[in-house]
């Protein structure tokens, strides 16, 4: 388990990808992508030999899947003593899983801590007994259901999309924005400020009450600084997926960013119709859109990020959609993972804002690694 781990699940996964990141990478020991956990955290004796930056990844994918929070194996504010017992169960059960998908299932990740826990510090060993009658298959069930016919096609929805949104030449004219509103989990609250500059580039300000915190993407890099803490670089992986929030024109490059598009089906959301699309792209776990089959708009997306120990999946919801010269563009967010939910409400969009590039520019300040509590 980690030397360090993120502040209270109040903090963790943020509404956004960048957000996500921003916070529950706030407060813990500066990973970097070319040291391994063993040596920018202390005491660690399972997955040592991964990137760093992948071992708090690792930590979410362990409170999403047993249901429970850091303090659960960790000592607070000791995070590197082995004075817990969960402690030492969940290194054993993490070296069982990881034999168990290489010698079994040739090293593909198919067996999970939630194969077995499904969001409860104990794994269920017996078959619970239905309240009713159960019906039990016969047949094997295929591994997925087969495609409706009515289904449209995956180019259909993205028009459909495109022109919900307010057409091609309005999309293509939007060139940034400037975005200001709230952040709230339950009873916090905090003023946040987004910048987006075409092609890909973004700055999320987060103002909390100690200072600012900052997460941007500048092209293919990205950095971020938190109040009292060291500057520190995103993950490729991190900063891909921020940047695909920051591009203006998604709409437009979605046969583009994806390899392959696909309607599976139609879903309910909100009392709506919505059309799923699944996205791929070569190495990446699938992103899953839902359209609304009436408006075409946008109304859901869920993607995961790869941890060493399974998926963390991140859903956003959007709605209250705005015309802002000429685009819709949606003012309330609600981002939802298995350990929390949070949303946005945005108060103003500054359309086409001269925003300089020093905002994206990654500050001159140290960004030593080293191994902290």
């Amino acid at each position: 388990m980690a030397g360090s781990v993120p502040p209270s699940p109040s903090y963790v996964r943020f509404v956004g990808v960048a957000f996500l990141i921003a916070v529950a990478y706030a407060q813990t020991p500066i990973a970097r992508s070319d040291k391994k956990s063993e040596a920018i955290f202390k005491n660690v004796k399972v997955l040592s030999d991964i990137p760093s930056k992948q071992l708090i990844p690792a930590m979410e994918f362990i409170t999403s899947a047993l249901g429970v929070q850091c303090s659960y194996c960790h000592v607070e504010n000791a995070f590197d003593k082995d004075d817990k017992e969960p402690k030492q169960i969940a290194r054993r059960m993490i070296r069982m899983t990881l034999d168990i998908n290489s010698q079994q299932f040739q090293g593909h990740q198919d067996v999970t801590c939630y194969s077995c826990h499904r969001g409860s510090p104990k794994p269920l060993a017996t078959p619970p007994v239905p309240d009713s009658p159960l019906q039990l298959l016969s047949e094997r069930t295929p591994d997925s259901r087969p495609r409706p016919a009515d289904l449209p096609k995956p180019d259909d929805v993205v028009q459909k999309y495109i022109a919900a949104l307010g057409g091609t030449n309005a999309i293509a004219r939007l060139t940034s924005l400037h975005v200001q509103g709230m952040f709230n989990a339950g009873s916090i609250e905090y003023p946040v400020d987004i910048f987006k500059k075409a092609p890909d580039r973004i700055a999320t300000v987060i103002h909390f009450p100690s200072g600012d915190g900052v997460t941007a993407v500048n092209g293919n890099s990205g950095w971020i600084l938190f109040p009292g803490r060291l500057l520190r670089d995103l993950s490729p992986a991190e900063a891909d997926a921020i940047r695909m929030q920051a591009d203006l024109q998604l709409a437009l490059e979605l046969p583009h960013v994806f390899s392959t598009l696909e309607v599976t089906g139609v879903l309910k959301i909100h009392a709506q119709d919505a059309m799923i699309v699944s996205g791929n792209r070569p190495g990446l776990p699938p992103v899953t859109l839902y359209f609304d089959a009436h408006t075409g708009l946008l109304l859901r997306d869920l993607r995961s990020a790869r941890s060493p120990l399974g998926l963390n999946p991140t859903q956003i919801d959007y709605s209250d959609y705005r015309t802002v010269e000429g685009v819709k563009v949606p003012f309330h967010w609600i981002a939802a993972t298995p350990t929390g939910r949070f949303s946005i409400q945005i108060r103003t969009v500054t359309p086409n804002a001269l925003i300089p590039n020093d905002v994206f520019a990654k500050p001159r300040v140290s960004s030593k690694a080293g191994k902290e509590n």
